[in-house]
């Protein structure tokens, strides 16, 4: 026990001695400071470090030591080191420690005003070298500085600086992505965002444009970039590419504008959007009543000095007036659903709901197709769109849409293509351009060249290049056209493949083969396999119905197309007419009508192919054997007849000729009318003109009646039944069983019905009825037809009295009492408009009357008002 207690009491005394000692230390290190000798308090603090590494006390001064600036081995770092492992350890709470803080007269205040003093001068030394790397070194040292954030705010700056300097999308990116928290971050996206555009996107084909948005999905410039997309897909108005936009972009405003372009697209049915493309409800209800207003035609009146817009019933259509209207609307029936008007003195250009489309114009508004109107300011025309948006600003001398895609616009008088939305396929360098078909044709100095609109469109005018070999082009059909050089002609398909072989010099397209006439015989083509034969031939021959081709002496005679089974073996070939085709196989020969069913017949031996001026599928030919003249339909053996010449009247009668006169026989070749008329002419609905002493007259074949021979002009057909006579100068009725209908009293007869005509006599028109001779209306001095047709007749009449109308089932509607009346409906419905003049007051009187001829309502007018409002049509 006696042990122990010495230990710890020697122990305790120890503590005692030690302690003491050190805090003499730091008191004599500060001492040594105080005088400025720092190699005393280096070895002071030296000796107890190696006592208590942890002393705060101890890494006080040596924080202070490092920290002043006249020491040696000043170091601010270091001084930070120390200074921070104070504050560190004193927070330990190590009773000995504080005492020797408090026996040093210094307090942890001390530490941390310590702590601060030095993190400033570290903080001042960054700002007096003012360079990003001093304030890094700051910013990773003393992080826990009161100037740290102050740091880091002008490290940021600094490095802004140098990026603006710099200036490239690139930079921007990597100072975001480095100093996210950065507060020039914001400018930095605005920069980024402006630079990538202009670099990627801002003069980029459509599929960079894609590609950047797929890149750049949050880019401002988003709806910018969209839009040139939608120029793109929209230029060439391609329903297509039009519904692959709707597919690809979700832009609410560009959607509606795609879908009032497919709307005015020629054809377009909004039923076939399906899949991930919604058209909504209020859209297309919005356009079925558009639909609905634009189908409605209207007429213009004036009120109170204005101009309204009215139905063909009368009524007001669009609640409002206006200054001025395009004068095309004053003879009424307006159709176009755009409307050109004034209103409070500017020139607008409405829809049939009344809502301004566009304003502001000085000139002619015309409509190009699709949608699409050419607008004038100031003698240059623009494109605008009819649902409201502009296309095109007004700079162009003339403008044209070709095949409903590209824009023909005219620079300085010549001609060049672009897109609906101005970019420039074709140069303007060009006299004219159109289109035929699939092809576009292309004029300058009067040559011409040929292309199509792939090739246009690959080329986009900087590698657009044409020859313009030929003097002219003409259309065949949508699949070919012929150029015409100085000697030769060049075939030419859709693809612009040259069909034809070198020095072709004709190409007939008549009939169904192709004939190509070459330098050194002929070659045929398949227009609708588009194949060229390989063969090349001596001649040929060719109508409607045969095709001959010879070779080596010998004929290959196909029936219309090259591959039909030809006949072969032929020495010689003939074609009669346009149906029947006549070989020789030496001495023997035939004659083949197109069911190929043949006839015999002999060399030098007259043949004569007949029928009606218009093909059928009927074939008639004569030949003379014997004396005798024998007809064959088809091939078969029809009669045959002793004459001078056989001839064809209908498919049942034909006419014979002997001796100079003309009679006519049957199918089975007996006698119809005997000969003795002076000429029988073809017949229509089987009644045929004849000529007998000088008179006219007919021959009724379906009901085998003779006509009277007494008129002195040909019969004129009145309806199926009956026809206009002429006897002694003056017209009547003549039905085809020989009864006059109409006694020839009249000096001209006009088709009115089956029942009723026209009739004038003594200068005066009447509506007669010729079952029992009732006058329907007469005094008529002048009438023109407002509405002629099978079911309804209105007619404008005119009487002593005035202007009126007459229909045929309600009779006179509107009474003849008015200086003018004018239909300003459409055959559908009409609205009369009637003026009176009163010339002892300046006036006019207008009434307007329904379809029925019901007065609607009236208006009178001066005459400067008046002139104004009626049509000069």
């Amino acid at each position: 026990m006696k042990k122990a207690h010495l230990f710890f009491t020697s122990l305790f005394l120890g503590i005692l001695l030690v302690f003491p000692l050190k805090a003499e230390k730091t008191k004599q290190a500060l001492r040594a400071y105080a005088k400025g000798d720092y190699e005393k308090v280096e070895d002071v603090l030296i000796k107890s470090m190696a006592q208590d590494s942890l002393n705060p006390a101890t890494e006080y001064v040596w924080a202070l030591l490092y920290s002043t600036d006249s020491y040696a081995k000043y170091h601010l770092d270091t001084a930070h080191f120390f200074i921070q492992s104070a504050c560190k350890h004193i927070k330990l709470q190590n009773e000995d420690h504080l005492d020797e803080l408090d026996d040093a007269d210094l307090s942890e205040n001390d530490l941390r005003n310590r702590k601060i003093t030095i993190d400033s001068m570290a903080f001042a030394h960054a700002t007096t070298v003012h360079e990003v790397g001093a304030y890094n070194h700051f910013i990773s040292r003393y992080q826990d500085a009161a100037e740290y954030d102050q740091a880091v705010a002008t490290r940021n700056h600094l490095v802004y600086l140098a990026v603006e300097a710099e200036h490239t999308w690139q930079s921007y990116q990597d100072f975001i992505e480095k100093y996210p928290d950065a507060i020039e971050v914001e400018k930095a996206k605005i920069q980024y965002d402006r630079l990538v555009y202009e670099d990627k996107a801002k003069y980029g084909k459509v599929a960079e444009l894609e590609k950047f948005l797929s890149d750049e999905p949050n880019t401002p410039y988003r709806h910018a970039i969209e839009y040139k997309i939608f120029e793109d897909y929209i230029g060439e108005l391609n329903s297509d590419r039009l519904v692959d936009f709707l597919r690809k972009y979700k832009n609410d405003a560009l959607t509606r504008k795609a879908l009032n372009v497919l709307y005015y697209l020629d054809g377009f049915d909004f039923s076939s959007l399906t899949g991930e493309i919604k058209v909504s409800r209020q859209y297309t209800d919005s356009l079925s009543q558009l639909a609905w207003f634009n189908a409605q035609p209207l007429v213009v009146t004036q009120r109170h000095g204005k101009y309204e817009f009215l139905t063909l019933t009368g009524k007001p259509f669009l609640n409002k007036s206006y200054q001025n209207i395009d004068e095309s609307y004053r003879c009424g029936n307006v159709q176009e659903d755009l409307l050109v008007v004034e209103s409070e003195g500017v020139r607008q250009l409405i829809n049939k709901k009344g809502a301004v489309i566009y304003e502001g114009f000085s000139g002619s508004v015309l409509p190009l197709g699709n949608g699409l109107l050419a607008v004038e300011e100031d003698g240059k025309f623009g494109v605008v769109h009819k649902s409201g948006f502009r296309l095109l600003e007004a700079e162009y001398e003339n403008l044209k849409l070709l095949n409903g895609s590209l824009l023909a616009y005219e620079e300085k008088g010549k001609i060049g293509l672009m897109t609906t939305t101005g970019r420039s396929y074709v140069k303007p360098k060009y006299d004219s351009i159109y289109t035929k078909g699939q092809f576009w044709i292309f004029e300058k100095g009067g040559l011409f060249g040929v292309s199509n609109l792939e090739n246009i469109q690959s080329a986009k005018d900087k590698s657009f290049v044409l020859d313009l070999p030929f003097e002219e082009v003409e259309w065949i059909n949508d699949h070919y056209v012929i150029g015409f050089e100085e000697e030769t002609e060049v075939l030419i398909n859709t693809q612009l493949e040259v069909i034809t072989p070198p020095v072709t010099k004709r190409i007939n397209t008549k009939n169904e083969t192709w004939v190509i006439e070459l330098a050194d015989g002929y070659t045929t083509f398949d227009p609708e396999l588009g194949q060229l034969s390989s063969n090349v031939y001596q001649g040929v021959l060719q109508n409607t119905e045969w095709l001959g081709l010879t070779r080596n002496g010998k004929w290959f005679v196909y029936n219309k197309n090259i591959y039909d089974e030809p006949i072969i073996g032929v020495d010689s070939l003939k074609l009669l007419g346009e149906d029947i085709a006549i070989v020789f196989r030496g001495k023997s020969g035939m004659a083949i009508f197109p069911n190929k069913k043949v006839v015999d017949i002999v060399e030098d031996q007259y043949l004569k192919s007949i029928g009606p001026k218009v093909q059928t599928d009927t074939h008639f030919l004569v030949i003379k054997k014997d004396g005798e003249n024998v007809l064959y339909k088809d091939g078969v053996e029809q009669f045959r007849l002793t004459c001078d010449e056989l001839g064809y009247i209908s498919d049942s009668a034909f006419f014979i000729k002997k001796n100079g006169e003309y009679g006519a026989v049957g199918l089975d070749g007996r006698l119809i009318m005997r000969v003795r008329y002076d000429a029988i002419s073809a017949a229509e609905d089987e009644v045929a003109p004849v000529l007998f002493n000088g008179k006219f007259g007919a021959y009724n074949f379906r009901d085998r009646i003779l006509l009277r021979m007494d008129y002195q002009e040909k019969i004129k057909p009145y309806n199926h039944e009956l026809f206009i006579v002429n006897e002694g100068g003056v017209y009547g009725l003549l039905d085809r069983y020989n009864t006059l209908q109409v006694t020839p009293a009249y000096e001209q007869i006009e088709y009115w019905s089956d029942t009723t005509f026209l009739g004038l006599q003594d200068g005066i028109w009447q509506l007669i009825n010729m079952n029992d001779g009732t006058v329907v209306l007469t005094d008529v001095l002048y009438y023109e037809f407002i509405l002629n047709n099978s079911k309804e007749k209105i007619l404008l009449i005119r009487k002593e009295d005035g202007y009126g109308v007459y229909h045929s089932d309600m009779g006179v509607i509107i009474p003849p009492v008015f200086h003018d009346v004018m239909n300003i409906g459409n055959d559908s419905m009409q609205l009369y408009f009637t003026e009176t003049a009163v010339p002892e007051a300046d006036m006019y009187v207008v009434v307007y009357y329904d379809t029925f001829g019901e007065k609607l309502f009236s208006e009178a007018y001066r005459s400067e008002a008046y002139d104004a409002l009626v049509c000069e049509d």
